[in-house]
């Protein structure tokens, strides 16, 4: 019997211990997190709170102001945990990283520079020891996203800034390593396109590894309001489009900054306003009415993207631009000879042979 009681003793002895442990990690790993939030936190951020709670770090309503007082990211709530696994190795890991209703802008000024949501510390590279001392970080196990947005501002496309907008993104994302690290992170995203016509819907799942860059995913968008991208195709010369609808499945492969990607669009119920040009992408607006209405006012067009990333000269969105120039082309049945010399000069001999 008192052998009985002397191990129940060391029993709860073990767990008592094992509870105070526990409790001593969960202290500490949230202090952790804490203070690597905190010094995060600098010029340009703001946020109401950050609370520790059992296993987390939360924080509310977070933003970043850029030096012209333009809000660039916010969020309403943060939530971080700890895992304790990972800082008994010493080593950072967060196994949940939410963010609640986030905003982000991206911006591209009028040459072609991403503006950087995030305002750069001042004097961060002034001192040595600031300059010498090696980032903190930290491999986030699962990243979730809910009800996210995001503004794309684009003012290097044309005169007029065009604004593609991402609303009620969920994203998932496992194993990021922040700094970027050589490992791959799986992900899924689901994201609404609002536009004038109506909304798209944007799907997209794969893995991807965000230092070499190297993708292997699937992207799916449908019912994307055309009128919304027109600074992206419309030209000097071209119809204007008042209605459209493009809907684009891919298969995004990219090795060692190559990409390789096969799909299919589909443009539907296109709409001219006929006295504002007689060319569409760059071919004749006669022969592409006539294409609508064999096809009921339908065209499917196949393509594959491919190009080097690291080559300054290749743009992927020219490329789609050109892709789908060259395929609507050769479905209108113009000499492969004059789509090679430029799909932009079409004259009268090629508009005899669609109508033969």
């Amino acid at each position: 019997m008192k052998t009985k009681k002397t191990l129940l003793y060391v029993v709860i002895s073990c767990l008592l211990g094992f509870v105070v442990i526990a409790g001593i990690l969960v202290k500490n790993a949230n202090r952790i997190l804490k203070h690597e939030l905190e010094k995060f936190l600098g010029e340009g951020f703001s946020v109401e709170s950050i609370e520790l709670h059992w296993g987390s770090v939360e924080v509310r309503n977070l933003s970043i102001i850029r030096p012209d007082k333009r809000t660039t990211f916010k969020s309403s709530g943060l939530l971080v945990k700890a895992d304790f696994i990972g800082l008994l190795k010493k080593e950072n890991m967060v196994s949940e990283l939410a963010l609640e209703s986030p905003y982000i802008l991206l911006e591209v000024d009028r040459s072609g520079k991403m503006i950087f949501p995030i305002p750069k510390k001042e004097g961060g590279r002034d001192k040595k020891e600031k300059s010498d001392k090696k980032p903190s970080s930290f491999l986030v196990k699962n990243l979730e996203v809910k009800k996210g947005s995001i503004d794309y501002l684009d003012r290097k496309v044309s005169n007029m800034p065009a604004l593609i907008k991402l609303r009620d993104i969920q994203l998932d994302v496992e194993n990021i390593a922040i700094p970027q690290d050589n490992v791959f992170s799986d992900y899924s995203i689901t994201a609404n396109i609002p536009g004038k016509m109506g909304k798209g819907i944007l799907k997209g799942n794969g893995r991807i590894n965000l230092r070499t860059k190297d993708t292997k995913s699937k992207l799916s968008i449908k019912n994307l309001d055309l009128t919304e991208m027109r600074p992206y195709f419309q030209k000097k010369g071209d119809v204007e489009v008042t209605r459209g609808f493009l809907s684009v499945d891919t298969n995004i492969n990219i090795s060692s900054s190559k990409i390789k990607a096969p799909g299919r669009m589909v443009i539907r119920d296109l709409e001219f306003r006929r006295d504002s040009g007689n060319r569409f992408l760059g071919l004749p607006l006669l022969a592409v009415i006539k294409l609508l209405k064999d096809s009921n006012n339908e065209i499917s067009l196949d393509f594959t993207i491919e190009g080097d990333l690291d080559n300054p000269k290749f743009n992927i969105r020219d490329s789609i631009i050109q892709k789908m120039t060259l395929s609507l082309a050769k479905t209108l049945g113009m000499p492969i000879e004059t789509i090679g010399r430029s799909v932009f000069e079409f004259g009268g001999e090629a508009l005899k042979k669609i109508f033969k």
